[in-house]
């Protein structure tokens, strides 16, 4: 594809139905697989893998939206951003499915306030003659007040937050190219920031130039990201502050939470303020090898053991004694529709019980 984002009827870009086909398709699969009947979620991320749909950050908490998708049907969703007849006109792949929020799960005290939820959940799954079969939850705080609603009805309730994971693992070359764009915008937006570095400029300037550019280039959704400096780099901070940043210093910045169509970035970068010192430069070359080293081995048919083997394998490298305590300094992950997917790469679980990489997989190594 050619990083393009507009339509166009002369080359072949993001195809966004056949996008949507394979995200329905790999869910399903991973239902039969399971025997699930169905699965309710309220998790935003897979919300928008199921149904192709936006819930906005700021309604998410209350929990009030969620997609019912039988293991044979049509997602049904509830609720949205936008009045419901207008989701119907903009989403016509939903055929009409989209009904006004449910009850808020933040808000039940008891399963008799979820009565409603399951009256209207148990009349899809008795359409879809799946009363009968186990029902997946994905995204739901109130697990166990939900759990015990559905008895009531007879239906059984389990968890199925790794069936959402395991669909949302392999990606097609549209999930593909759609976080290659993320990551082309966070380089501008990384453009931008090393432009800007200059004494006296803070942390959360910075920030706001690098959200000012993603927003610019088109992204759906920025979330905060990670800008440090000086004596906030070691130990490391993972966020930002007014901190004011002096001649010599260090500057991480890790754009993550960037999203292009739903897909994020986590690409950090190193820059100094002024010119680096000679202990700098070698600090800086150790890290970025043991990075590329581990890169090389990055292919399908490998292992995440593999990959963590090109990293010291004692946690006393970083100046710890656990590698609990490393976590943020050696680690990798997928990366998708939400920041962290599966693989999850950590040194002792990946030596443990290493996971074989599969063509598809987007990880991030940090």
């Amino acid at each position: 594809m050619s990083f393009g984002k507009f339509g166009t009827d002369r080359e072949e870009r993001i195809n966004y139905e056949r996008m949507r086909k394979y995200r329905l398709e790999r869910v399903q699969r991973q239902m039969e697989k399971e025997g699930l009947g169905a699965i309710i979620t309220w998790d935003a991320y897979s919300i928008r893998y199921i149904a192709g749909h936006y819930i906005t950050v700021p309604t998410r908490w209350i929990e009030n939206q969620f997609v019912i998708l039988p293991r044979d049907g049509d997602p049904h969703i509830f609720g949205g951003p936008s009045m419901v007849d207008r989701l119907r006109r903009d989403m016509p792949w939903l055929k009409g499915k989209i009904y006004p929020q449910g009850p808020s799960l933040k808000f039940a005290r008891t399963k008799d306030d979820l009565r409603k939820l399951v009256n209207t959940v148990y009349n899809i799954l008795k359409e879809y003659k799946v009363e009968k079969e186990p029902l997946g939850l994905d995204g739901c705080t109130s697990e166990l007040l939900v759990k015990e609603a559905f008895k009531d009805v007879g239906v059984e309730v389990v968890d199925a937050k790794y069936t959402m994971l395991e669909a949302r693992k392999i990606k097609c070359k549209e999930e593909i190219e759609c976080i290659r764009i993320a990551c082309a915008h966070a380089e501008a937006a990384f453009a931008e920031i090393q432009k800007a570095i200059r004494p006296g400029v803070t942390e959360c300037e910075l920030v706001g130039i690098g959200m000012k550019t993603l927003y610019s280039l088109g992204a759906d959704e920025v979330q905060e990201f990670v800008c440090v400096s000086g004596e906030n780099t070691n130990p490391f901070r993972i966020d930002y502050t007014d901190r004011v940043i002096r001649p010599g210093d260090i500057v991480i910045v890790d754009i993550n939470g960037n999203s292009f169509q739903g897909y994020k970035s986590c690409y950090y970068r190193v820059f100094c303020c002024g010119k680096p010192t000679q202990e700098q430069k070698e600090i800086y070359e150790v890290c970025r090898d043991m990075l590329y080293e581990a890169l090389k081995v990055v292919r399908a048919g490998n292992t995440t053991r593999d990959i963590v083997e090109k990293w010291p394998s004692d946690p006393s490298f970083w100046g710890y004694t656990t590698w609990d305590e490393v976590m943020p300094l050696a680690t990798g992950h997928g990366i998708g529709l939400s920041l962290h997917e599966l693989p999850f790469i950590h040194p002792p679980e990946a030596r443990a019980n290493p996971v074989r990489l599969e063509e598809g997989m987007v990880i991030a190594l940090e």
